[in-house]
């Protein structure tokens, strides 16, 4: 499999040899030389790079590809250790100590691999004392990480172990705002492997941070809610970091460039985020109620029982958050409102839906609708600036999406229909508004104009489709209003986190809207 190597292919050797970090800084003869003990190496599909027991005599590179480093336990099953992506080096450790592999190394789809013969690389370490520093401290982070498992394992919840992996995938990619997708190129199966746990636990936990709102699952894409995430890691540990004591080390993932000036998770929760944190809560009512009626309809029972299941989690979550944090401040009346209703409201959404209660989830959802937007006017004139109404007024925008919705559901229904017309009427009314005015708040920033844009042309599509002739037509019907107002909730939030995130230089143009 491997041969000698022609005089281009070591000029190429060369070249990619030099772009790793490992030997970034060595001088050109001493990458010939490197170059010249380097086996350029194809590997296909399962096949295995060594295996335990094999006497280590290369460091391997990973030109492209994925690899699997893992161990064959007693019962015969397979124990994923690590997955190495492309640019990463592995089998390093075993060129230092006696002995044969105590693990195996499988390429998990076709892979190009670099293979450095041990007696060129020790030769270029020893006329380099810069690659033998490069070497510990690569080993050291290793020992970080496995011990970074190790406390893992026995620390945290298979949920929080496997965000920590998705966080650690989306790199310096992922900001605190927005979303940012992810490919998973393993399987189920070695992914809960290489975090010690059965397939369908994967699947469990996986389905248990798409209902805590943290991220969206389709097939092998799996889409980070950056703003909910960092929310989530004010409460819970970032499962990238070490703690111990008064110690704080990042043990997995990239380390931040010195330069990077991104706040830390602590700094995030500014009153911004707390008026969109109190503004979620009038879309998670209405969304809540949309969903409680799709059940008691018998569509898309799954998909509306799981938004339903999310959506209550949400608001009970949050609204312990705004309790504490409205608690000795003017808006403390209006939370206490709202924690009042909600037992209430709760107890209807988690009975099982039938038509008698639909009255009665009329009623109450309107009411906590009410309060929750008084709650989220207070946090607004509260932060006092010209921005935090923008963050407002966006959320009421998000709202909308959701109230539409139940407005389009009870009125097929039959229930209030002369009401639900012109209340929906009036969502129409505002919502163009609300684009408006937010065109007119942030004409500079691009990607929030693309974001109006994105959810006006949206917009148009949804009320459309609650155009119903004929009723015999509304199972159809009701299944794409939820499917597209799903997707509108999505746009509009990504449009209330980019307010959030605006800088402060936007406060005075902000200032033209108005509280919504």
């Amino acid at each position: 499999m491997q041969s000698t190597i022609p005089s281009q292919i070591t000029r190429n050797l060369r070249k990619t040899l030099g772009e790793l970090a490992l030997f970034a800084d060595l001088a050109p003869a001493l990458l010939d030389e490197l170059a010249q003990g380097t086996c350029n190496v194809i590997y296909q599909k399962g096949q295995a790079i060594f295996r335990a027991g094999d006497p280590p005599t290369q460091l391997y590179v990973l030109a492209s590809g994925q690899a699997k480093i893992s161990l064959t336990c007693r019962r015969g099953n397979e124990r994923v250790l690590e997955l190495v992506d492309a640019g990463q080096v592995f089998g390093e450790a075993e060129l230092f100590v006696p002995g044969p592999y105590v693990v195996s190394a499988y390429a998990m789809k076709p892979a190009h691999v670099l293979a450095i013969r041990r007696d060129t690389l020790f030769r270029v370490m020893a006329a380099e004392s810069s690659i033998a520093r490069h070497v510990i401290e690569m080993l050291a982070r290793r020992q970080l990480e496995a011990e970074a498992d190790l406390i893992a394992q026995n620390s945290w919840s298979p949920g929080q172990r496997l965000l920590g992996y998705l966080i650690e995938l989306a790199g310096p990619r992922r900001g605190t705002a927005g979303e940012t997708t992810v490919t998973l190129e393993t399987s189920k199966k070695v992914l809960a492997s290489r975090f010690d746990m059965q397939p369908e636990t994967l699947s469990r936990n996986l389905r248990d941070l798409t209902e805590a709102g943290l991220i969206v699952v389709a097939r092998n894409q799996v889409t980070l809610r950056n703003a909910e995430i960092e929310r989530h890691l004010l409460t819970h540990p970032d499962p990238r970091l070490l703690e111990i004591g008064s110690v704080r080390r990042v043990c997995r993932g990239a380390d931040r460039p010195a330069d990077d000036r991104r706040p830390r998770p602590r700094d995030l929760w500014s009153q911004y985020r707390w008026i969109n944190g109190a503004g979620r809560q009038r879309a998670l009512s209405q969304r809540m109620a949309k969903s409680w009626l799709m059940l008691e309809q018998g569509l898309l029972a799954r998909q509306s029982r799981l938004v339903l299941r999310q959506s209550v989690s949400l608001f009970d979550s949050r609204l312990r958050e705004l309790e504490m944090r409205s608690a000795g401040t003017e808006n403390q009346a209006t939370c206490a409102e709202l924690s009042r209703l909600w037992p209430r409201y709760r107890e209807i959404l988690e009975l099982p839906p039938n038509p008698a209660d639909a009255y009665r989830l009329y009623a109450i959802a309107e009411d906590v609708l009410d309060v929750a937007d008084r709650l989220a006017r207070g946090f607004a004139t509260s932060e006092g600036t010209r921005k935090g109404q923008l963050v407002n007024l966006a959320g009421r925008g998000r709202m909308l999406s959701q109230r539409a919705a139940k407005h389009f559901m009870f009125r097929q229904m039959g229930i209030k229909v002369a009401n639900c017309r012109s209340q929906l009427d009036a969502a129409n009314a505002e919502f163009g508004a609300t684009l408006n005015e937010l065109r007119a708040s942030a004409p500079e920033a691009h990607e929030f104009a693309a974001r109006l844009e994105s959810s006006s042309n949206l917009w148009q599509l949804f009320r459309s489709a609650m155009d119903v002739d004929d009723p015999a037509d509304f199972p159809l019907v009701a299944r794409k209003v939820f499917r597209i107002s799903e997707d509108l909730l999505n746009r509009t939030d990504a449009m209330v986190e980019l307010c959030v995130e605006l800088p402060a230089s936007n406060d005075g143009a902000a200032g033209r809207a108005t509280a919504a």
